[in-house]
């Protein structure tokens, strides 16, 4: 029996676990990858404080070995389902079966890739994220994939960085965009490039472009607990990170945006001192 089990593998999720260790709690932290592939996968990383210039990867290894020496079980699994019986939650993971007192939501935005070429290049040329990867294409073309009107703020924030933004709404619809913004037509068909993204096509035509941003919308996140109480697509919370369903807290991606590592590092340990503060309520 865990005290708190996460359910992913990002900042937030390894915040909470190592916030959880160090108030004495037996933890557990179930994600598909040792660290979430979207923090891995970026190129540089320069708006975390303290750790100017770091890669991704390098970011995500220091939060795994802080998790290890403070005594976190990382567990390499897939959550399918949760549910609760009496006081104690379940969870119901492709390896094994886990039970908690109390249970953090850290699940992200999955991203799903669907354009042929896009998982090549993630890292290299593909981004789901302006405001995080934007800096790294000033001066140069890109188009911007998006299934949500939200992507035209992140397509606004381009236009003042990259040469040319090129827009690709999903969506009818009024567009909010900003001038100087290209709206084109079509269905994203491929991205390609050698060793980063050098071009772009749709069922109308090519674009040459050095990167591509996708919006997209991510897999309903209250599939995997029933009756848990969405705001759009995020899950609802408090400020202390609390959703509607007693003893299950949220943090990071999953609850909105911005999605930014210091946002979701920061919810991440309010998630586990609230966790705590159940749990010493529930004894």
């Amino acid at each position: 029996m865990y005290d708190i089990l996460i359910v992913g593998g990002g900042p937030a999720g390894y915040s909470a676990a190592i916030n959880g260790r160090r108030r004495n709690k037996r933890v557990a932290l179930v994600s598909k990858e040792p660290v979430s592939s979207r923090l891995r996968q970026a190129h540089r990383v320069d708006n975390y404080l303290g750790l100017a210039e770091i890669s991704g990867a390098e970011m995500a290894e220091k939060f795994r070995q802080h998790a290890v020496r403070e005594g976190v079980e990382i567990k390499e699994d897939e959550i399918l389902n949760l549910w609760q019986e009496e006081e104690v939650f379940y969870g119901l993971g492709k390896n094994e079966q886990y039970k908690a007192r109390s249970v953090i939501l850290a699940i992200g935005i999955p991203q799903k890739a669907t354009i042929e070429g896009e998982a090549d290049f993630v890292g290299r040329g593909v981004s789901y994220c302006a405001t995080c990867d934007g800096m790294f294409f000033r001066g140069q073309k890109v188009v911007f994939v998006s299934q949500l009107p939200e992507g035209e703020k992140e397509a606004n924030f381009l236009a003042d960085l990259c040469e040319k933004v090129f827009y690709l709404p999903q969506y009818k619809g009024d567009y909010d965009l900003d001038p100087r913004i290209e709206v084109i037509s079509g269905k994203p068909k491929k991205i390609y490039g050698t060793e980063r993204v050098t071009a772009f096509v749709t069922s109308e035509r090519e674009y040459e472009v050095g990167g591509v941003f996708i919006e997209r919308a991510g897999i309903p996140l209250d599939r995997l607990y029933p009756g848990l109480e969405m705001q759009g697509e995020a899950i609802k919370v408090t400020r202390e990170m609390a959703t509607n369903v007693p003893g299950i807290f949220a943090a990071g991606d999953c609850t909105g945006r911005p999605w930014q590592i210091a946002k979701a590092a920061g919810e991440g340990q309010v998630a586990a001192l609230s966790a705590v503060d159940f749990l010493a309520g529930n004894k």
